[in-house]
Protein backbone atom coordinates (compact mmCIF):
# COMPACT_ATOMS: atom_id res chain seq x y z
CA UNK A 1 0.00 0.00 0.00
CA UNK A 2 2.79 2.10 0.97
CA UNK A 3 4.22 1.58 -2.60
CA UNK A 4 1.80 2.33 -4.31
CA UNK A 5 0.72 5.56 -2.92
CA UNK A 6 4.00 6.91 -3.21
CA UNK A 7 4.06 5.30 -6.98
CA UNK A 8 1.00 7.96 -7.00
CA UNK A 9 2.50 10.50 -5.88
CA UNK A 10 5.59 10.60 -8.08
CA UNK A 11 3.39 10.45 -10.97
CA UNK A 12 1.54 13.57 -10.04
CA UNK A 13 4.68 15.42 -9.04
CA UNK A 14 5.99 14.44 -12.64
CA UNK A 15 2.89 14.83 -14.26
CA UNK A 16 1.26 17.86 -12.52
CA UNK A 17 -2.08 17.89 -10.78
CA UNK A 18 -4.01 14.76 -12.25
CA UNK A 19 -7.30 12.53 -11.78
CA UNK A 20 -6.71 10.34 -9.22
CA UNK A 21 -7.71 6.59 -9.27
CA UNK A 22 -11.25 6.13 -7.69
CA UNK A 23 -10.98 3.19 -5.02
CA UNK A 24 -12.52 0.10 -5.73
CA UNK A 25 -15.86 -0.27 -3.91
CA UNK A 26 -15.70 -2.34 -0.35
CA UNK A 27 -17.89 -5.39 -0.25
CA UNK A 28 -20.85 -5.18 1.71
CA UNK A 29 -21.09 -4.10 4.92
CA UNK A 30 -23.68 -2.14 7.16
CA UNK A 31 -27.23 -2.21 7.64
CA UNK A 32 -29.75 -1.05 5.17
CA UNK A 33 -32.86 0.74 5.87
CA UNK A 34 -35.76 2.53 5.38
CA UNK A 35 -36.45 4.45 1.69
CA UNK A 36 -37.01 7.83 1.51
CA UNK A 37 -38.39 8.14 -2.10
CA UNK A 38 -41.06 10.21 -3.63
CA UNK A 39 -41.06 13.61 -2.02
CA UNK A 40 -37.87 15.21 -4.15
CA UNK A 41 -35.47 14.96 -1.02
CA UNK A 42 -31.73 14.63 -1.70
CA UNK A 43 -29.37 14.53 1.02
CA UNK A 44 -31.36 14.11 4.30
CA UNK A 45 -28.60 12.96 6.25
CA UNK A 46 -26.80 16.13 5.67
CA UNK A 47 -25.00 18.62 6.38
CA UNK A 48 -21.58 18.03 7.44
CA UNK A 49 -21.74 19.81 10.53
CA UNK A 50 -24.96 18.71 11.83
CA UNK A 51 -26.20 15.71 13.68
CA UNK A 52 -29.06 13.62 13.57
CA UNK A 53 -29.21 11.27 15.96
CA UNK A 54 -29.11 10.93 19.87
CA UNK A 55 -29.12 8.15 22.49
CA UNK A 56 -31.97 8.64 25.28
CA UNK A 57 -33.30 6.01 27.60
CA UNK A 58 -31.59 3.14 26.04
CA UNK A 59 -32.59 3.52 22.46
CA UNK A 60 -31.11 5.51 19.32
CA UNK A 61 -33.37 8.22 17.47
CA UNK A 62 -32.86 9.59 14.64
CA UNK A 63 -34.29 12.46 12.47
CA UNK A 64 -35.47 10.34 8.91
CA UNK A 65 -37.71 11.20 6.61
CA UNK A 66 -40.56 9.64 6.56
CA UNK A 67 -42.66 9.01 2.87
CA UNK A 68 -45.83 8.03 4.25
CA UNK A 69 -45.97 11.63 6.34
CA UNK A 70 -43.95 13.38 3.82
CA UNK A 71 -42.10 15.39 6.64
CA UNK A 72 -38.88 14.40 8.82
CA UNK A 73 -40.68 12.65 11.95
CA UNK A 74 -38.72 10.98 14.75
CA UNK A 75 -37.04 7.11 14.57
CA UNK A 76 -36.63 4.87 17.07
CA UNK A 77 -33.75 2.24 16.23
CA UNK A 78 -34.94 -1.33 17.38
CA UNK A 79 -32.18 -3.45 18.74
CA UNK A 80 -33.57 -7.13 17.87
CA UNK A 81 -34.34 -5.81 14.40
CA UNK A 82 -31.68 -3.13 13.57
CA UNK A 83 -35.17 -1.49 11.59
CA UNK A 84 -35.82 2.09 12.05
CA UNK A 85 -39.10 2.80 13.52
CA UNK A 86 -41.13 5.80 12.77
CA UNK A 87 -42.75 7.80 15.77
CA UNK A 88 -44.84 9.24 14.05
CA UNK A 89 -43.75 12.92 15.87
CA UNK A 90 -43.49 15.43 12.68
CA UNK A 91 -40.26 17.88 13.31
CA UNK A 92 -40.17 19.51 10.08
CA UNK A 93 -42.36 18.56 6.23
CA UNK A 94 -40.08 20.97 4.05
CA UNK A 95 -38.19 18.56 1.47
CA UNK A 96 -34.98 20.75 1.56
CA UNK A 97 -35.10 21.05 5.33
CA UNK A 98 -31.68 19.83 7.18
CA UNK A 99 -31.91 19.65 10.93
CA UNK A 100 -29.77 19.28 14.32
CA UNK A 101 -30.31 17.43 17.19
CA UNK A 102 -29.72 17.85 20.58
CA UNK A 103 -30.59 15.93 23.90
CA UNK A 104 -30.46 18.14 26.80
CA UNK A 105 -30.47 15.41 29.68
CA UNK A 106 -30.51 17.99 32.48
CA UNK A 107 -33.78 19.56 31.46
CA UNK A 108 -35.52 16.55 29.54
CA UNK A 109 -35.37 18.03 26.43
CA UNK A 110 -34.91 17.49 22.81
CA UNK A 111 -34.36 20.03 20.64
CA UNK A 112 -33.95 20.59 16.30
CA UNK A 113 -32.96 23.29 14.83
CA UNK A 114 -33.94 22.88 11.49
CA UNK A 115 -33.02 25.47 8.38
CA UNK A 116 -33.62 25.20 4.56
CA UNK A 117 -30.66 25.66 2.19
CA UNK A 118 -32.12 26.49 -1.08
CA UNK A 119 -28.98 26.64 -3.60
CA UNK A 120 -27.00 22.96 -4.52
CA UNK A 121 -24.13 22.56 -3.24
CA UNK A 122 -22.52 22.70 -6.35
CA UNK A 123 -24.03 25.77 -7.84
CA UNK A 124 -22.45 28.84 -8.60
CA UNK A 125 -22.84 31.82 -6.39
CA UNK A 126 -26.22 32.07 -5.74
CA UNK A 127 -28.25 34.94 -6.57
CA UNK A 128 -30.10 36.86 -3.03
CA UNK A 129 -33.39 35.87 -4.33
CA UNK A 130 -32.41 32.05 -3.74
CA UNK A 131 -30.65 32.51 -0.70
CA UNK A 132 -33.50 34.57 1.09
CA UNK A 133 -36.29 32.07 0.57
CA UNK A 134 -37.04 29.58 3.71
CA UNK A 135 -36.48 29.80 7.35
CA UNK A 136 -34.66 28.62 10.36
CA UNK A 137 -36.92 26.91 13.27
CA UNK A 138 -36.38 25.54 16.66
CA UNK A 139 -38.62 22.87 17.16
CA UNK A 140 -38.46 21.32 21.51
CA UNK A 141 -39.93 18.12 22.57
CA UNK A 142 -41.00 16.27 25.47
CA UNK A 143 -40.54 12.80 26.33
CA UNK A 144 -42.78 10.01 27.47
CA UNK A 145 -41.17 6.97 29.05
CA UNK A 146 -44.37 4.87 29.09
CA UNK A 147 -44.77 5.37 25.28
CA UNK A 148 -41.50 5.94 24.39
CA UNK A 149 -42.79 8.68 21.95
CA UNK A 150 -41.54 12.51 21.53
CA UNK A 151 -44.52 15.67 21.48
CA UNK A 152 -43.71 19.00 20.84
CA UNK A 153 -43.81 21.73 23.47
CA UNK A 154 -46.11 24.39 23.60
CA UNK A 155 -45.01 27.94 21.40
CA UNK A 156 -43.06 25.88 19.44
CA UNK A 157 -41.30 25.74 16.23
CA UNK A 158 -39.39 29.35 17.15
CA UNK A 159 -38.40 31.20 13.75
CA UNK A 160 -34.93 32.28 14.54
CA UNK A 161 -34.04 33.42 10.96
CA UNK A 162 -36.25 34.35 7.64
CA UNK A 163 -34.02 33.42 5.07
CA UNK A 164 -32.29 30.09 3.65
CA UNK A 165 -29.34 29.37 6.66
CA UNK A 166 -26.18 27.50 5.91
CA UNK A 167 -25.12 24.15 8.03
CA UNK A 168 -27.19 25.86 11.60
CA UNK A 169 -26.42 24.02 14.45
CA UNK A 170 -27.36 24.22 18.28
CA UNK A 171 -25.93 24.21 21.32
CA UNK A 172 -26.61 24.57 25.36
CA UNK A 173 -24.17 26.65 27.47
CA UNK A 174 -24.01 26.33 31.48
CA UNK A 175 -26.67 29.06 32.10
CA UNK A 176 -29.11 27.37 30.24
CA UNK A 177 -29.02 29.90 27.23
CA UNK A 178 -29.33 28.36 23.49
CA UNK A 179 -26.76 29.18 20.71
CA UNK A 180 -27.11 28.55 16.92
CA UNK A 181 -24.50 29.66 14.60
CA UNK A 182 -24.80 29.63 10.57
CA UNK A 183 -23.63 31.56 7.19
CA UNK A 184 -25.63 33.11 5.12
CA UNK A 185 -25.97 36.94 3.09
CA UNK A 186 -25.81 39.55 5.12
CA UNK A 187 -27.41 43.22 3.90
CA UNK A 188 -24.58 44.22 1.81
CA UNK A 189 -25.08 40.76 -0.21
CA UNK A 190 -21.94 39.41 1.34
CA UNK A 191 -21.36 35.84 3.12
CA UNK A 192 -21.00 36.34 6.90
CA UNK A 193 -20.74 33.79 10.07
CA UNK A 194 -24.20 34.38 12.09
CA UNK A 195 -24.30 33.95 16.08
CA UNK A 196 -27.72 33.99 17.74
CA UNK A 197 -28.89 33.01 21.47
CA UNK A 198 -32.26 32.37 23.64
CA UNK A 199 -32.65 35.57 26.25
CA UNK A 200 -35.63 34.30 29.19
CA UNK A 201 -36.42 31.48 28.04
CA UNK A 202 -36.37 29.21 24.75
CA UNK A 203 -39.20 30.47 23.10
CA UNK A 204 -37.62 34.09 23.12
CA UNK A 205 -34.88 35.11 21.35
CA UNK A 206 -31.76 38.36 20.59
CA UNK A 207 -31.33 39.57 17.04
CA UNK A 208 -28.96 37.87 15.36
CA UNK A 209 -25.32 39.38 15.26
CA UNK A 210 -22.52 39.18 12.57
CA UNK A 211 -19.66 37.21 14.61
CA UNK A 212 -17.84 39.73 15.92
CA UNK A 213 -14.17 39.37 14.13
CA UNK A 214 -12.71 40.48 11.33
CA UNK A 215 -12.30 36.82 9.61
CA UNK A 216 -16.11 36.47 9.87
CA UNK A 217 -16.62 37.30 6.22
CA UNK A 218 -16.30 33.95 4.42
CA UNK A 219 -17.25 32.28 0.60
CA UNK A 220 -20.37 31.58 -0.05
CA UNK A 221 -19.83 27.81 0.35
CA UNK A 222 -18.53 28.01 4.17
CA UNK A 223 -19.98 27.04 7.17
CA UNK A 224 -20.03 27.07 10.90
CA UNK A 225 -20.35 25.00 13.74
CA UNK A 226 -21.40 25.77 17.51
CA UNK A 227 -20.44 23.85 20.86
CA UNK A 228 -20.67 24.12 24.46
CA UNK A 229 -17.15 22.89 26.37
CA UNK A 230 -14.90 23.35 29.39
CA UNK A 231 -18.18 23.87 31.72
CA UNK A 232 -18.40 27.35 30.88
CA UNK A 233 -17.29 28.27 26.94
CA UNK A 234 -19.37 28.95 23.91
CA UNK A 235 -17.28 27.73 21.13
CA UNK A 236 -18.00 28.53 16.97
CA UNK A 237 -15.85 26.69 15.10
CA UNK A 238 -15.98 28.06 11.05
CA UNK A 239 -14.37 27.82 7.23
CA UNK A 240 -12.66 30.42 5.41
CA UNK A 241 -12.10 29.79 1.80
CA UNK A 242 -11.86 33.73 0.92
CA UNK A 243 -8.34 34.47 -0.86
CA UNK A 244 -6.06 35.90 1.97
CA UNK A 245 -7.84 33.42 4.07
CA UNK A 246 -8.51 29.28 3.82
CA UNK A 247 -8.06 28.71 7.22
CA UNK A 248 -9.82 26.86 9.90
CA UNK A 249 -10.88 29.83 12.65
CA UNK A 250 -12.63 28.99 16.18
CA UNK A 251 -14.11 31.76 18.64
CA UNK A 252 -14.75 31.33 22.34
CA UNK A 253 -16.80 33.14 24.25
CA UNK A 254 -17.03 33.13 28.23
CA UNK A 255 -20.46 31.78 29.30
CA UNK A 256 -22.61 35.13 30.94
CA UNK A 257 -20.09 38.21 28.93
CA UNK A 258 -21.71 40.37 26.89
CA UNK A 259 -21.94 39.63 23.12
CA UNK A 260 -19.44 41.23 21.50
CA UNK A 261 -16.81 39.99 23.85
CA UNK A 262 -14.80 36.79 21.53
CA UNK A 263 -11.70 35.42 21.40
CA UNK A 264 -10.51 34.53 17.86
CA UNK A 265 -7.69 31.67 17.02
CA UNK A 266 -6.59 29.87 14.34
CA UNK A 267 -7.49 26.60 14.56
CA UNK A 268 -5.38 25.27 11.45
CA UNK A 269 -4.10 26.40 8.12
CA UNK A 270 -1.30 27.58 6.96
CA UNK A 271 2.30 25.81 6.52
CA UNK A 272 3.77 23.97 3.41
CA UNK A 273 1.25 21.52 3.50
CA UNK A 274 -1.47 23.60 2.46
CA UNK A 275 -0.69 24.90 -0.86
CA UNK A 276 -3.53 24.50 -2.42
CA UNK A 277 -5.52 25.66 0.66
CA UNK A 278 -6.16 24.68 4.04
CA UNK A 279 -9.85 25.58 4.09
CA UNK A 280 -12.60 23.55 2.80
CA UNK A 281 -16.87 23.58 3.69
CA UNK A 282 -16.56 20.20 5.79
CA UNK A 283 -16.17 20.74 9.59
CA UNK A 284 -17.40 18.54 12.31
CA UNK A 285 -17.11 19.43 16.00
CA UNK A 286 -16.70 17.33 19.68
CA UNK A 287 -16.38 18.27 22.89
CA UNK A 288 -14.20 16.05 25.99
CA UNK A 289 -15.96 16.42 29.26
CA UNK A 290 -14.15 13.34 31.27
CA UNK A 291 -11.19 14.52 31.57
CA UNK A 292 -12.14 18.92 32.73
CA UNK A 293 -9.68 20.01 30.39
CA UNK A 294 -12.49 20.98 27.78
CA UNK A 295 -10.87 19.32 24.59
CA UNK A 296 -11.98 19.45 21.48
CA UNK A 297 -11.99 17.65 18.63
CA UNK A 298 -12.68 18.90 14.77
CA UNK A 299 -12.53 16.85 11.51
CA UNK A 300 -12.24 18.86 9.09
CA UNK A 301 -11.29 18.61 4.98
CA UNK A 302 -8.47 20.92 2.92
CA UNK A 303 -8.97 22.20 -0.49
CA UNK A 304 -5.45 20.29 -1.13
CA UNK A 305 -5.62 19.06 -4.62
CA UNK A 306 -1.99 17.42 -4.77
CA UNK A 307 -0.96 13.57 -4.15
CA UNK A 308 0.65 13.04 -0.69
CA UNK A 309 -0.62 16.33 0.96
CA UNK A 310 -3.43 16.15 3.33
CA UNK A 311 -7.22 16.14 2.77
CA UNK A 312 -8.72 15.50 5.87
CA UNK A 313 -7.24 15.91 9.31
CA UNK A 314 -8.49 15.70 12.60
CA UNK A 315 -7.63 18.85 14.73
CA UNK A 316 -7.19 18.47 18.56
CA UNK A 317 -7.80 21.72 21.30
CA UNK A 318 -6.04 21.14 24.67
CA UNK A 319 -7.68 23.51 27.60
CA UNK A 320 -5.07 25.82 26.73
CA UNK A 321 -5.83 26.52 23.81
CA UNK A 322 -3.41 25.40 21.52
CA UNK A 323 -4.17 23.45 18.80
CA UNK A 324 -2.23 20.15 16.43
CA UNK A 325 -3.40 18.36 13.73
CA UNK A 326 -2.78 14.33 12.66
CA UNK A 327 -3.73 13.66 9.32
CA UNK A 328 -6.79 10.92 8.40
CA UNK A 329 -6.09 10.81 4.92
CA UNK A 330 -3.94 11.99 2.12
CA UNK A 331 -5.51 13.49 -1.44
CA UNK A 332 -4.89 10.25 -3.59
CA UNK A 333 -7.38 8.73 -0.80
CA UNK A 334 -10.16 11.06 -1.78
CA UNK A 335 -12.34 11.16 1.23
CA UNK A 336 -15.14 13.40 1.98
CA UNK A 337 -17.42 14.74 4.99
CA UNK A 338 -15.31 13.64 7.66
CA UNK A 339 -16.55 13.49 11.02
CA UNK A 340 -15.71 12.69 14.42
CA UNK A 341 -16.98 10.84 17.41
CA UNK A 342 -15.55 10.01 21.22
CA UNK A 343 -15.66 7.41 23.04
CA UNK A 344 -14.51 8.29 26.36
CA UNK A 345 -14.70 5.26 28.02
CA UNK A 346 -12.27 3.75 26.20
CA UNK A 347 -10.00 6.63 25.60
CA UNK A 348 -10.45 6.45 22.03
CA UNK A 349 -11.26 9.10 19.16
CA UNK A 350 -13.27 7.91 16.03
CA UNK A 351 -12.96 9.25 12.69
CA UNK A 352 -14.97 8.76 9.29
CA UNK A 353 -15.23 9.73 6.26
CA UNK A 354 -16.53 8.69 2.67
CA UNK A 355 -14.56 7.96 -0.20
CA UNK A 356 -14.30 8.46 -3.30
CA UNK A 357 -15.70 12.22 -2.85
CA UNK A 358 -18.92 11.60 -5.14
CA UNK A 359 -19.80 9.23 -2.71
CA UNK A 360 -19.36 5.27 -2.39
CA UNK A 361 -17.75 3.88 0.89
CA UNK A 362 -17.85 5.12 4.26
CA UNK A 363 -14.41 4.32 6.15
CA UNK A 364 -13.19 4.60 9.83
CA UNK A 365 -10.00 4.74 11.58
CA UNK A 366 -9.71 5.11 15.39
CA UNK A 367 -6.90 6.15 18.08
CA UNK A 368 -6.55 7.06 21.62
CA UNK A 369 -7.67 10.28 22.91
CA UNK A 370 -4.16 11.24 24.57
CA UNK A 371 -2.20 10.20 21.18
CA UNK A 372 -3.60 10.85 17.88
CA UNK A 373 -2.08 9.31 15.21
CA UNK A 374 -3.94 7.23 12.14
CA UNK A 375 -2.61 4.64 9.84
CA UNK A 376 -2.11 5.44 6.24
CA UNK A 377 -5.02 4.65 3.22
CA UNK A 378 -8.74 4.61 2.72
CA UNK A 379 -9.34 3.53 6.70
CA UNK A 380 -11.86 0.05 6.92
CA UNK A 381 -15.28 0.00 5.30
CA UNK A 382 -18.08 0.56 7.67
CA UNK A 383 -21.10 1.50 5.62
CA UNK A 384 -20.63 -0.17 1.69
CA UNK A 385 -23.10 -1.74 -0.70
CA UNK A 386 -22.61 -2.85 -4.12
CA UNK A 387 -26.13 -1.62 -5.48
CA UNK A 388 -26.06 1.67 -3.04
CA UNK A 389 -22.65 2.98 -4.70
CA UNK A 390 -23.11 6.43 -3.69
CA UNK A 391 -23.92 5.97 0.03
CA UNK A 392 -22.76 9.71 1.64
CA UNK A 393 -23.36 12.37 4.36
CA UNK A 394 -22.78 10.09 7.78
CA UNK A 395 -24.15 11.40 10.93
CA UNK A 396 -24.35 10.55 14.21
CA UNK A 397 -24.86 11.82 17.79
CA UNK A 398 -23.29 15.47 19.69
CA UNK A 399 -23.16 13.05 22.83
CA UNK A 400 -19.65 10.92 23.63
CA UNK A 401 -20.21 7.31 23.25
CA UNK A 402 -19.52 4.14 26.06
CA UNK A 403 -20.15 0.54 26.21
CA UNK A 404 -23.88 1.30 27.08
CA UNK A 405 -24.77 3.32 24.11
CA UNK A 406 -22.22 1.60 21.45
CA UNK A 407 -21.93 3.98 18.62
CA UNK A 408 -24.46 4.19 15.56
CA UNK A 409 -23.57 6.10 12.00
CA UNK A 410 -26.60 7.06 9.92
CA UNK A 411 -26.29 7.36 5.91
CA UNK A 412 -28.19 7.69 2.93
CA UNK A 413 -27.46 6.86 -1.01
CA UNK A 414 -28.85 9.57 -3.17
CA UNK A 415 -29.50 7.32 -6.04
CA UNK A 416 -31.51 4.65 -4.89
CA UNK A 417 -32.72 7.33 -1.98
CA UNK A 418 -32.33 4.38 0.98
CA UNK A 419 -31.27 5.06 4.42
CA UNK A 420 -28.05 3.30 5.86
CA UNK A 421 -26.76 2.90 8.85
CA UNK A 422 -24.04 1.09 11.04
CA UNK A 423 -24.59 0.10 14.71
CA UNK A 424 -21.14 -0.62 16.37
CA UNK A 425 -20.73 -2.89 19.48
CA UNK A 426 -17.80 -0.99 22.22
CA UNK A 427 -17.94 -3.71 24.85
CA UNK A 428 -15.25 -5.06 23.38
Amino acid sequence: MRLLRLFIALLVAAAGTVALPVPAQAADVGIPGPSYAGDGVKTPTADKAQSKLWFQDGSWWGLLWSPSAHATTIHRLDVATQAWQNKDTVVDARPNARGDALWDAKDGKLYVVSGTTVRSEWSSPPSQQAVTSGSALLHRFSYNASTKTYSEDAGFPVTLHKGSTESITVAKDSLGKLWVTYTTVSSDNSNRVYVNHSTTSDTEWATPFVLPTTNAQVHYDDISAVTSFQGDKIGIMWSNQKPGQKKFYFAVHQDGQPDKSWQTEVAYGGGKNCTGGCANDHLNLRQLTSDGSGRLYAAIKTANRNAGQTLVALLVRDGKGDWTSAEFGEVQDLHTRPMVMIDEEHGQVWMFAVAPEVGGTIYYKKSPLNNVSFAPGAGTPIISSSTDTDINDPTSTKQSVNSQTGLVVLASARNNARYWHANIDLRG
